[in-house]
Protein backbone atom coordinates (compact mmCIF):
# COMPACT_ATOMS: atom_id res chain seq x y z
CA UNK A 1 0.00 0.00 0.00
CA UNK A 2 1.30 3.46 -0.87
CA UNK A 3 0.00 7.00 -0.31
CA UNK A 4 0.25 9.88 -2.78
CA UNK A 5 0.70 13.25 -1.08
CA UNK A 6 1.17 15.73 -3.93
CA UNK A 7 -0.45 16.82 -7.17
CA UNK A 8 2.80 15.86 -8.90
CA UNK A 9 2.25 12.30 -7.69
CA UNK A 10 -1.33 12.35 -8.99
CA UNK A 11 -0.10 13.56 -12.39
CA UNK A 12 2.32 10.58 -12.52
CA UNK A 13 -0.30 8.05 -11.44
CA UNK A 14 -0.04 6.22 -14.77
CA UNK A 15 3.66 5.48 -14.18
CA UNK A 16 3.03 4.59 -10.53
CA UNK A 17 0.40 2.03 -11.51
CA UNK A 18 3.02 0.25 -13.63
CA UNK A 19 5.20 -0.48 -10.57
CA UNK A 20 4.83 -4.18 -9.64
CA UNK A 21 3.79 -5.18 -6.13
CA UNK A 22 1.40 -2.28 -5.39
CA UNK A 23 -1.86 -3.48 -3.88
CA UNK A 24 -3.58 -0.27 -2.69
CA UNK A 25 -3.07 3.42 -3.46
CA UNK A 26 -4.37 6.00 -0.99
CA UNK A 27 -5.14 9.56 -2.11
CA UNK A 28 -6.13 12.30 0.30
CA UNK A 29 -7.17 15.82 -0.71
CA UNK A 30 -5.34 17.68 2.06
CA UNK A 31 -1.72 16.82 1.25
CA UNK A 32 -2.00 17.52 -2.52
CA UNK A 33 -3.62 20.87 -1.79
CA UNK A 34 -0.87 21.74 0.72
CA UNK A 35 1.82 20.77 -1.82
CA UNK A 36 0.57 23.55 -4.09
CA UNK A 37 0.24 26.13 -1.37
CA UNK A 38 -3.55 25.95 -1.57
CA UNK A 39 -4.41 24.28 1.72
CA UNK A 40 -8.14 24.23 2.18
CA UNK A 41 -8.80 23.65 -1.51
CA UNK A 42 -12.37 22.29 -1.77
CA UNK A 43 -12.58 18.53 -1.45
CA UNK A 44 -14.87 18.31 -4.48
CA UNK A 45 -12.24 19.98 -6.69
CA UNK A 46 -9.59 17.45 -5.65
CA UNK A 47 -11.96 14.52 -6.15
CA UNK A 48 -12.99 15.86 -9.54
CA UNK A 49 -9.36 16.25 -10.65
CA UNK A 50 -8.58 12.69 -9.56
CA UNK A 51 -11.64 11.32 -11.34
CA UNK A 52 -10.77 13.15 -14.55
CA UNK A 53 -7.21 11.86 -14.34
CA UNK A 54 -8.46 8.31 -13.98
CA UNK A 55 -10.70 8.78 -17.00
CA UNK A 56 -7.73 10.07 -19.00
CA UNK A 57 -5.97 6.79 -18.13
CA UNK A 58 -8.87 4.95 -19.80
CA UNK A 59 -9.86 3.36 -16.47
CA UNK A 60 -6.62 1.40 -16.15
CA UNK A 61 -7.65 -2.28 -16.41
CA UNK A 62 -5.82 -3.32 -13.23
CA UNK A 63 -8.01 -1.06 -11.05
CA UNK A 64 -10.82 -2.97 -9.39
CA UNK A 65 -12.12 -0.31 -6.96
CA UNK A 66 -12.08 3.46 -7.00
CA UNK A 67 -14.14 5.07 -4.26
CA UNK A 68 -14.32 8.05 -1.97
CA UNK A 69 -16.36 8.78 1.16
CA UNK A 70 -17.09 11.56 3.60
CA UNK A 71 -15.04 9.72 6.22
CA UNK A 72 -12.98 6.69 5.30
CA UNK A 73 -11.63 4.45 8.03
CA UNK A 74 -8.78 6.28 9.83
CA UNK A 75 -8.94 8.95 7.13
CA UNK A 76 -10.28 12.36 6.22
CA UNK A 77 -13.34 13.53 4.31
CA UNK A 78 -12.85 13.02 0.57
CA UNK A 79 -10.08 10.41 0.82
CA UNK A 80 -9.86 8.23 -2.30
CA UNK A 81 -8.73 4.60 -2.20
CA UNK A 82 -7.66 2.60 -5.26
CA UNK A 83 -7.52 -1.16 -4.85
CA UNK A 84 -5.15 -2.73 -7.38
CA UNK A 85 -5.34 -6.36 -8.48
CA UNK A 86 -3.33 -8.34 -11.00
CA UNK A 87 -3.95 -6.98 -14.51
CA UNK A 88 -6.93 -8.67 -16.12
CA UNK A 89 -6.72 -10.13 -19.59
CA UNK A 90 -7.62 -7.73 -22.38
CA UNK A 91 -10.21 -10.20 -23.68
CA UNK A 92 -11.93 -10.12 -20.29
CA UNK A 93 -12.10 -6.31 -20.41
CA UNK A 94 -13.56 -6.43 -23.92
CA UNK A 95 -16.11 -9.05 -22.83
CA UNK A 96 -17.13 -6.94 -19.83
CA UNK A 97 -17.46 -3.83 -22.01
CA UNK A 98 -19.57 -5.71 -24.57
CA UNK A 99 -22.03 -6.61 -21.83
CA UNK A 100 -22.67 -2.92 -21.13
CA UNK A 101 -26.18 -2.04 -22.25
CA UNK A 102 -26.90 0.91 -24.52
CA UNK A 103 -28.54 2.72 -21.61
CA UNK A 104 -25.58 2.08 -19.32
CA UNK A 105 -23.25 3.34 -22.04
CA UNK A 106 -25.21 6.59 -22.41
CA UNK A 107 -25.25 7.14 -18.65
CA UNK A 108 -21.51 6.46 -18.37
CA UNK A 109 -20.71 8.85 -21.24
CA UNK A 110 -22.94 11.52 -19.76
CA UNK A 111 -21.23 11.25 -16.37
CA UNK A 112 -17.79 11.37 -17.93
CA UNK A 113 -18.81 14.30 -20.15
CA UNK A 114 -19.99 16.24 -17.10
CA UNK A 115 -16.65 15.70 -15.38
CA UNK A 116 -14.72 16.91 -18.42
CA UNK A 117 -17.00 19.93 -18.85
CA UNK A 118 -16.57 20.83 -15.17
CA UNK A 119 -12.81 20.71 -15.59
CA UNK A 120 -13.03 22.89 -18.72
CA UNK A 121 -15.18 25.44 -16.86
CA UNK A 122 -12.67 25.63 -14.01
CA UNK A 123 -9.69 25.94 -16.36
CA UNK A 124 -11.42 28.65 -18.39
CA UNK A 125 -12.30 30.52 -15.22
CA UNK A 126 -8.71 30.41 -13.97
CA UNK A 127 -6.67 30.66 -17.20
CA UNK A 128 -9.05 31.86 -19.93
CA UNK A 129 -10.70 30.17 -22.95
CA UNK A 130 -7.50 29.71 -25.00
CA UNK A 131 -5.21 28.08 -22.47
CA UNK A 132 -3.27 24.99 -23.62
CA UNK A 133 -4.41 23.08 -20.50
CA UNK A 134 -7.84 22.72 -22.10
CA UNK A 135 -6.43 20.23 -24.61
CA UNK A 136 -6.55 17.29 -22.19
CA UNK A 137 -10.26 17.43 -21.24
CA UNK A 138 -11.18 18.27 -24.83
CA UNK A 139 -9.32 15.16 -25.96
CA UNK A 140 -11.40 13.12 -23.51
CA UNK A 141 -14.58 14.65 -24.94
CA UNK A 142 -13.43 13.74 -28.46
CA UNK A 143 -13.21 10.08 -27.47
CA UNK A 144 -16.67 10.14 -25.90
CA UNK A 145 -18.22 11.79 -28.97
CA UNK A 146 -16.60 9.24 -31.29
CA UNK A 147 -17.93 6.42 -29.10
CA UNK A 148 -21.39 7.98 -29.25
CA UNK A 149 -21.19 8.33 -33.05
CA UNK A 150 -21.76 12.11 -32.96
CA UNK A 151 -19.25 12.85 -35.69
CA UNK A 152 -20.49 16.36 -36.43
CA UNK A 153 -19.76 17.36 -32.84
CA UNK A 154 -16.43 15.52 -33.09
CA UNK A 155 -15.52 17.93 -35.90
CA UNK A 156 -16.46 20.96 -33.82
CA UNK A 157 -14.46 19.64 -30.88
CA UNK A 158 -11.41 19.02 -33.06
CA UNK A 159 -11.70 22.52 -34.51
CA UNK A 160 -11.50 23.98 -31.02
CA UNK A 161 -8.46 21.85 -30.21
CA UNK A 162 -6.77 23.12 -33.38
CA UNK A 163 -7.68 26.69 -32.44
CA UNK A 164 -6.04 26.24 -29.04
CA UNK A 165 -2.94 24.80 -30.70
CA UNK A 166 -2.73 27.70 -33.15
CA UNK A 167 -3.12 30.22 -30.33
CA UNK A 168 -0.42 28.68 -28.17
CA UNK A 169 2.06 27.44 -30.80
CA UNK A 170 1.22 29.08 -34.13
CA UNK A 171 -0.35 27.97 -37.41
CA UNK A 172 2.47 25.67 -38.45
CA UNK A 173 3.29 23.78 -35.26
CA UNK A 174 4.17 20.14 -35.87
CA UNK A 175 2.38 19.29 -32.62
CA UNK A 176 -0.97 19.77 -34.35
CA UNK A 177 -0.40 16.86 -36.75
CA UNK A 178 -2.11 14.27 -34.48
CA UNK A 179 -5.21 16.49 -34.30
CA UNK A 180 -5.28 16.85 -38.09
CA UNK A 181 -4.97 13.06 -38.36
CA UNK A 182 -8.06 12.73 -36.12
CA UNK A 183 -9.81 15.27 -38.35
CA UNK A 184 -9.02 13.19 -41.45
CA UNK A 185 -10.42 10.06 -39.81
CA UNK A 186 -13.58 11.95 -38.87
CA UNK A 187 -13.96 13.43 -42.37
CA UNK A 188 -13.63 9.96 -43.86
CA UNK A 189 -16.44 8.73 -41.61
CA UNK A 190 -18.66 11.48 -43.00
CA UNK A 191 -17.42 11.11 -46.60
CA UNK A 192 -16.28 14.74 -46.66
CA UNK A 193 -13.76 14.14 -49.41
CA UNK A 194 -12.91 17.77 -50.15
CA UNK A 195 -12.07 18.36 -46.49
CA UNK A 196 -9.79 15.30 -46.53
CA UNK A 197 -7.96 16.73 -49.54
CA UNK A 198 -7.51 20.10 -47.84
CA UNK A 199 -6.16 18.50 -44.67
CA UNK A 200 -3.56 16.43 -46.53
CA UNK A 201 -2.49 19.60 -48.33
CA UNK A 202 -2.29 21.45 -45.01
CA UNK A 203 -0.08 18.73 -43.53
CA UNK A 204 2.32 19.21 -46.43
CA UNK A 205 2.21 22.99 -45.96
CA UNK A 206 3.10 22.55 -42.29
CA UNK A 207 6.07 20.37 -43.25
CA UNK A 208 7.32 23.03 -45.69
CA UNK A 209 7.25 25.63 -42.91
CA UNK A 210 9.38 23.54 -40.56
CA UNK A 211 12.97 22.36 -40.66
CA UNK A 212 12.18 18.78 -41.68
CA UNK A 213 14.40 16.52 -43.77
CA UNK A 214 13.79 16.14 -47.50
CA UNK A 215 12.44 12.60 -47.21
CA UNK A 216 9.74 13.76 -44.78
CA UNK A 217 8.83 16.59 -47.12
CA UNK A 218 8.63 14.31 -50.15
CA UNK A 219 6.61 11.70 -48.24
CA UNK A 220 4.08 14.30 -47.11
CA UNK A 221 3.67 15.44 -50.72
CA UNK A 222 3.31 11.80 -51.77
CA UNK A 223 0.52 11.39 -49.21
CA UNK A 224 -1.38 14.17 -51.01
CA UNK A 225 -0.82 12.36 -54.32
CA UNK A 226 -1.85 8.99 -52.87
CA UNK A 227 -5.01 10.53 -51.45
CA UNK A 228 -5.98 11.92 -54.88
CA UNK A 229 -5.60 8.42 -56.31
CA UNK A 230 -7.68 6.97 -53.48
CA UNK A 231 -10.36 9.59 -54.11
CA UNK A 232 -10.81 8.17 -57.62
CA UNK A 233 -12.77 5.32 -56.05
CA UNK A 234 -14.41 7.32 -53.26
CA UNK A 235 -15.37 10.75 -54.58
CA UNK A 236 -18.27 11.44 -56.91
CA UNK A 237 -17.70 10.43 -60.56
CA UNK A 238 -17.51 13.97 -61.94
CA UNK A 239 -14.41 14.66 -59.82
CA UNK A 240 -12.46 11.49 -60.65
CA UNK A 241 -10.52 13.01 -63.54
CA UNK A 242 -9.71 16.09 -61.45
CA UNK A 243 -8.20 13.87 -58.77
CA UNK A 244 -6.19 11.93 -61.33
CA UNK A 245 -4.83 15.05 -63.02
CA UNK A 246 -3.88 16.47 -59.62
CA UNK A 247 -2.07 13.23 -58.76
CA UNK A 248 -0.06 13.29 -62.00
CA UNK A 249 0.96 16.91 -61.45
CA UNK A 250 2.05 16.16 -57.89
CA UNK A 251 3.99 13.11 -59.11
CA UNK A 252 6.00 15.34 -61.43
CA UNK A 253 6.62 17.78 -58.56
CA UNK A 254 7.85 14.93 -56.36
CA UNK A 255 10.37 13.83 -58.97
CA UNK A 256 11.57 17.41 -59.49
CA UNK A 257 12.00 17.84 -55.74
CA UNK A 258 13.83 14.51 -55.42
CA UNK A 259 16.11 15.35 -58.36
CA UNK A 260 16.98 18.70 -56.81
CA UNK A 261 17.68 17.13 -53.42
CA UNK A 262 19.42 13.87 -54.40
CA UNK A 263 20.62 14.41 -57.96
CA UNK A 264 19.28 13.18 -61.29
CA UNK A 265 21.23 9.90 -61.18
CA UNK A 266 20.54 9.00 -57.55
CA UNK A 267 19.08 5.61 -56.66
CA UNK A 268 16.77 7.52 -54.29
CA UNK A 269 14.77 8.45 -57.40
CA UNK A 270 13.97 4.86 -58.35
CA UNK A 271 10.72 4.35 -56.36
CA UNK A 272 9.34 7.71 -57.52
CA UNK A 273 10.32 7.13 -61.14
CA UNK A 274 8.79 3.66 -61.15
CA UNK A 275 5.54 5.00 -59.68
CA UNK A 276 5.47 7.52 -62.53
CA UNK A 277 5.95 4.67 -65.02
CA UNK A 278 3.03 2.79 -63.45
CA UNK A 279 1.00 5.97 -63.62
CA UNK A 280 1.39 5.97 -67.41
CA UNK A 281 -0.35 2.60 -67.40
CA UNK A 282 -3.19 4.17 -65.36
CA UNK A 283 -3.55 6.89 -68.02
CA UNK A 284 -3.75 4.13 -70.61
CA UNK A 285 -6.48 2.45 -68.53
CA UNK A 286 -8.39 5.74 -68.22
CA UNK A 287 -8.30 6.33 -71.95
CA UNK A 288 -9.54 2.80 -72.61
CA UNK A 289 -12.46 3.02 -70.19
CA UNK A 290 -15.69 2.47 -72.09
CA UNK A 291 -17.98 4.56 -69.88
CA UNK A 292 -18.32 8.21 -68.88
CA UNK A 293 -14.91 8.10 -67.22
CA UNK A 294 -13.26 7.20 -70.53
CA UNK A 295 -15.06 10.05 -72.24
CA UNK A 296 -13.88 12.51 -69.60
CA UNK A 297 -10.35 11.14 -69.85
CA UNK A 298 -10.30 11.60 -73.63
CA UNK A 299 -11.62 15.13 -73.25
CA UNK A 300 -9.26 16.22 -70.46
CA UNK A 301 -6.11 14.18 -71.12
CA UNK A 302 -5.76 12.89 -74.64
CA UNK A 303 -7.17 15.93 -76.45
CA UNK A 304 -5.20 18.35 -74.27
CA UNK A 305 -1.92 16.55 -74.83
CA UNK A 306 -2.76 15.43 -78.39
CA UNK A 307 -1.50 11.91 -77.70
CA UNK A 308 -2.92 8.47 -78.38
CA UNK A 309 -3.32 5.99 -75.53
CA UNK A 310 -0.37 3.72 -76.52
CA UNK A 311 2.04 6.67 -76.29
CA UNK A 312 1.67 6.61 -72.51
CA UNK A 313 2.91 3.03 -72.38
CA UNK A 314 5.88 4.13 -74.48
CA UNK A 315 6.59 6.90 -71.95
CA UNK A 316 6.36 4.35 -69.13
CA UNK A 317 8.98 2.23 -70.94
CA UNK A 318 11.27 5.24 -71.32
CA UNK A 319 11.04 5.96 -67.59
CA UNK A 320 11.96 2.36 -66.71
CA UNK A 321 14.89 2.57 -69.13
CA UNK A 322 16.05 5.63 -67.18
CA UNK A 323 15.88 3.54 -64.00
CA UNK A 324 18.02 0.94 -65.75
CA UNK A 325 20.63 3.62 -66.46
CA UNK A 326 20.63 4.59 -62.77
CA UNK A 327 21.10 0.99 -61.60
CA UNK A 328 24.11 0.68 -63.91
CA UNK A 329 25.91 3.23 -61.68
CA UNK A 330 25.03 1.47 -58.41
CA UNK A 331 27.66 -1.28 -58.43
CA UNK A 332 24.81 -3.73 -57.76
CA UNK A 333 24.60 -6.32 -60.58
CA UNK A 334 21.39 -7.88 -59.23
CA UNK A 335 19.63 -4.49 -59.12
CA UNK A 336 20.76 -3.81 -62.71
CA UNK A 337 19.38 -7.20 -63.77
CA UNK A 338 16.06 -6.46 -62.06
CA UNK A 339 15.85 -3.16 -63.92
CA UNK A 340 16.27 -5.11 -67.17
CA UNK A 341 13.37 -7.34 -66.05
CA UNK A 342 11.10 -4.31 -65.58
CA UNK A 343 12.10 -2.99 -69.00
CA UNK A 344 10.87 -6.33 -70.36
CA UNK A 345 7.60 -5.89 -68.47
CA UNK A 346 6.84 -2.57 -70.13
CA UNK A 347 7.85 -3.97 -73.50
CA UNK A 348 5.25 -6.70 -72.90
CA UNK A 349 2.63 -4.05 -72.10
CA UNK A 350 3.50 -2.21 -75.32
CA UNK A 351 3.35 -5.49 -77.24
CA UNK A 352 -0.38 -5.34 -76.76
CA UNK A 353 -0.67 -2.42 -79.15
CA UNK A 354 0.61 -3.12 -82.66
CA UNK A 355 -0.59 -1.69 -85.94
CA UNK A 356 -2.95 -3.74 -88.08
CA UNK A 357 -2.61 -3.79 -91.88
CA UNK A 358 -6.38 -3.24 -91.98
CA UNK A 359 -6.14 -0.08 -89.86
CA UNK A 360 -6.37 0.45 -86.11
CA UNK A 361 -4.42 -1.55 -83.54
CA UNK A 362 -4.60 -5.18 -82.49
CA UNK A 363 -2.98 -7.37 -79.86
CA UNK A 364 0.19 -9.06 -81.02
CA UNK A 365 0.57 -12.82 -80.65
CA UNK A 366 4.35 -12.50 -80.22
CA UNK A 367 6.49 -11.45 -77.31
CA UNK A 368 8.62 -9.35 -79.64
CA UNK A 369 11.69 -7.77 -78.08
CA UNK A 370 10.29 -8.42 -74.57
CA UNK A 371 11.26 -12.08 -74.82
CA UNK A 372 14.85 -11.18 -75.66
CA UNK A 373 14.94 -8.63 -72.83
CA UNK A 374 13.74 -11.21 -70.30
CA UNK A 375 16.44 -13.64 -71.46
CA UNK A 376 19.02 -10.89 -71.08
CA UNK A 377 17.77 -10.25 -67.54
CA UNK A 378 18.22 -13.96 -66.74
CA UNK A 379 21.79 -13.84 -68.03
CA UNK A 380 22.51 -10.76 -65.93
CA UNK A 381 21.14 -12.47 -62.83
CA UNK A 382 23.46 -15.41 -63.45
CA UNK A 383 26.38 -12.99 -63.81
CA UNK A 384 25.31 -11.43 -60.50
CA UNK A 385 25.77 -14.82 -58.81
CA UNK A 386 22.10 -15.82 -58.54
CA UNK A 387 21.67 -19.58 -58.74
CA UNK A 388 19.99 -21.18 -61.74
CA UNK A 389 17.42 -22.76 -59.42
CA UNK A 390 16.30 -19.39 -58.03
CA UNK A 391 16.18 -17.80 -61.49
CA UNK A 392 14.13 -20.69 -62.86
CA UNK A 393 11.74 -20.58 -59.90
CA UNK A 394 11.22 -16.83 -60.27
CA UNK A 395 10.50 -16.84 -64.00
CA UNK A 396 8.11 -19.76 -63.56
CA UNK A 397 5.79 -17.40 -61.63
CA UNK A 398 3.47 -15.38 -63.91
CA UNK A 399 2.36 -12.01 -62.54
CA UNK A 400 0.00 -9.22 -63.59
CA UNK A 401 1.79 -6.32 -65.29
CA UNK A 402 2.84 -3.79 -64.34
CA UNK A 403 3.84 -4.99 -60.88
CA UNK A 404 3.06 -2.49 -58.13
CA UNK A 405 6.60 -1.85 -56.89
CA UNK A 406 10.17 -1.86 -58.15
CA UNK A 407 12.38 -4.33 -56.30
CA UNK A 408 16.16 -4.43 -56.37
CA UNK A 409 16.41 -8.18 -55.73
CA UNK A 410 14.63 -11.44 -56.58
CA UNK A 411 14.03 -12.16 -52.90
CA UNK A 412 12.27 -8.81 -52.37
CA UNK A 413 10.08 -9.35 -55.44
CA UNK A 414 9.06 -12.86 -54.31
CA UNK A 415 8.41 -11.64 -50.76
CA UNK A 416 6.03 -9.00 -52.10
CA UNK A 417 4.20 -11.60 -54.18
CA UNK A 418 3.74 -13.89 -51.20
CA UNK A 419 2.58 -10.97 -49.04
CA UNK A 420 -0.20 -10.45 -51.59
CA UNK A 421 -1.29 -14.08 -51.28
CA UNK A 422 0.70 -15.56 -54.19
CA UNK A 423 1.32 -19.30 -53.84
CA UNK A 424 2.41 -22.21 -56.02
CA UNK A 425 1.25 -25.80 -55.60
CA UNK A 426 3.52 -28.03 -57.68
CA UNK A 427 1.81 -30.86 -59.54
CA UNK A 428 4.79 -33.16 -59.01
CA UNK A 429 7.17 -33.28 -56.09
CA UNK A 430 10.24 -31.01 -56.42
CA UNK A 431 9.42 -30.14 -60.03
CA UNK A 432 7.32 -27.45 -61.69
CA UNK A 433 5.16 -28.15 -64.68
CA UNK A 434 2.19 -26.93 -66.74
CA UNK A 435 -0.28 -28.53 -64.34
CA UNK A 436 0.97 -26.61 -61.31
CA UNK A 437 -1.75 -24.72 -59.46
CA UNK A 438 -0.80 -21.05 -59.16
CA UNK A 439 -2.84 -18.66 -57.06
CA UNK A 440 -1.99 -15.08 -57.99
CA UNK A 441 -3.50 -13.66 -54.79
CA UNK A 442 -5.82 -10.66 -54.70
CA UNK A 443 -6.16 -8.10 -57.45
CA UNK A 444 -8.01 -4.99 -56.27
CA UNK A 445 -9.14 -2.87 -59.19
CA UNK A 446 -9.08 0.91 -59.03
CA UNK A 447 -12.84 0.99 -59.57
CA UNK A 448 -15.53 -0.44 -61.84
CA UNK A 449 -14.57 1.92 -64.65
CA UNK A 450 -10.88 0.93 -64.48
CA UNK A 451 -11.17 -2.85 -64.16
CA UNK A 452 -7.60 -3.83 -65.14
CA UNK A 453 -5.76 -0.99 -63.33
CA UNK A 454 -4.54 -1.99 -59.90
CA UNK A 455 -5.70 0.13 -56.97
CA UNK A 456 -2.70 1.81 -55.30
CA UNK A 457 -2.33 1.80 -51.54
CA UNK A 458 -4.03 4.80 -49.90
CA UNK A 459 -1.98 6.96 -47.54
CA UNK A 460 -1.74 5.57 -44.03
CA UNK A 461 -4.05 8.24 -42.59
CA UNK A 462 -6.74 7.26 -45.11
CA UNK A 463 -6.66 3.51 -44.45
CA UNK A 464 -10.16 3.65 -42.85
CA UNK A 465 -11.60 3.98 -46.39
CA UNK A 466 -10.47 0.41 -47.13
CA UNK A 467 -14.08 -0.76 -46.95
CA UNK A 468 -15.54 -4.08 -47.95
CA UNK A 469 -15.35 -4.49 -51.74
CA UNK A 470 -18.40 -4.14 -53.93
CA UNK A 471 -17.63 -7.44 -55.61
CA UNK A 472 -15.40 -10.43 -54.91
CA UNK A 473 -14.99 -12.91 -57.74
CA UNK A 474 -12.79 -15.99 -57.69
CA UNK A 475 -11.72 -17.07 -61.18
CA UNK A 476 -9.82 -19.93 -62.74
CA UNK A 477 -8.12 -19.53 -66.12
CA UNK A 478 -5.02 -20.39 -68.10
CA UNK A 479 -2.20 -18.10 -69.22
CA UNK A 480 -0.68 -18.71 -72.63
CA UNK A 481 2.96 -18.38 -73.65
CA UNK A 482 2.58 -14.68 -74.52
CA UNK A 483 1.05 -13.78 -71.16
CA UNK A 484 -2.64 -13.54 -72.05
CA UNK A 485 -5.44 -15.22 -70.15
CA UNK A 486 -7.60 -17.82 -71.83
CA UNK A 487 -10.97 -19.39 -70.96
CA UNK A 488 -11.63 -17.62 -67.63
CA UNK A 489 -14.42 -19.25 -65.63
CA UNK A 490 -16.10 -18.23 -62.41
CA UNK A 491 -15.47 -20.34 -59.32
CA UNK A 492 -17.40 -18.13 -56.90
CA UNK A 493 -18.94 -14.68 -57.03
CA UNK A 494 -20.25 -12.28 -54.40
CA UNK A 495 -22.73 -10.97 -55.31
CA UNK A 496 -23.80 -13.77 -57.62
CA UNK A 497 -24.77 -11.49 -60.51
CA UNK A 498 -24.17 -11.97 -64.21
CA UNK A 499 -22.93 -8.37 -64.64
CA UNK A 500 -20.34 -8.75 -61.87
CA UNK A 501 -19.09 -12.01 -63.35
CA UNK A 502 -18.90 -10.55 -66.84
CA UNK A 503 -16.93 -7.53 -65.56
CA UNK A 504 -14.45 -9.80 -63.80
CA UNK A 505 -13.94 -11.96 -66.89
CA UNK A 506 -13.45 -8.88 -69.08
CA UNK A 507 -10.89 -7.51 -66.64
CA UNK A 508 -8.88 -10.75 -66.61
CA UNK A 509 -8.91 -10.89 -70.41
CA UNK A 510 -7.67 -7.28 -70.60
CA UNK A 511 -4.71 -7.92 -68.29
CA UNK A 512 -1.21 -8.58 -69.50
CA UNK A 513 0.80 -11.16 -67.56
CA UNK A 514 4.52 -11.79 -67.46
CA UNK A 515 4.58 -15.24 -69.14
CA UNK A 516 6.07 -18.35 -67.63
CA UNK A 517 9.58 -19.32 -68.68
CA UNK A 518 10.63 -22.87 -67.91
CA UNK A 519 13.39 -25.20 -69.11
CA UNK A 520 14.50 -22.79 -71.81
CA UNK A 521 11.06 -22.07 -73.28
CA UNK A 522 8.06 -19.81 -72.77
CA UNK A 523 5.21 -22.05 -71.72
CA UNK A 524 1.49 -21.91 -71.10
CA UNK A 525 0.12 -22.73 -67.67
CA UNK A 526 -3.31 -24.28 -67.33
CA UNK A 527 -4.32 -23.90 -63.70
CA UNK A 528 -4.28 -20.28 -62.50
CA UNK A 529 -6.62 -18.72 -59.95
CA UNK A 530 -7.14 -15.17 -58.77
CA UNK A 531 -9.42 -13.32 -56.38
CA UNK A 532 -10.65 -10.23 -58.22
CA UNK A 533 -12.11 -7.35 -56.20
CA UNK A 534 -13.23 -3.82 -56.80
CA UNK A 535 -14.33 -1.27 -54.22
CA UNK A 536 -17.94 -0.15 -53.82
CA UNK A 537 -19.23 2.91 -55.67
CA UNK A 538 -19.59 5.81 -53.24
Amino acid sequence: MIQIESLAGIEQLDEILDVPGIGVIFLGPTDPATSTGEEGLPVNKILRSVAILLLSLSLWPSMTKVYGSDQTQNGNPGDVVISVSEPVAESAVVEEQSEESALQGRIRRQQQMELFNQQIAELESEFGPYDYRLQEPLRGITSLLVEAGDFEEVGSNLNRRLQLMHTSEGLYSLNQLPIIAEHITNDLRQQQWRSVTERFEYIHLIQTQNDVDSSTLINSLNDVRAWHLAAIYTDEPRRRIEHFLDSTEIQSNIISLAEKEFGEESEMLIPWLYEKAVEQHRVFAFLNSMDELGYDAARHISSREDRAAPSYLREGLQIVERIQDITETMNNPEAHAMAMLYVGDFQMLRREQTASRFGGRVASRRRGIAGRTYRRAMDMLREAGISEERIEAFFARPVVLPVAQFHLSLDAAIAQQEYSGYRVEASTENETGPDDAIHLGDFIALNESLPFARRPEPPELALPIATEPNAVVELRFRIDSVGKSRSPRIEQSTPDLARVQRDAKDAIESMQFRPRFERGRWRAIRNVTMRYLYPPPM
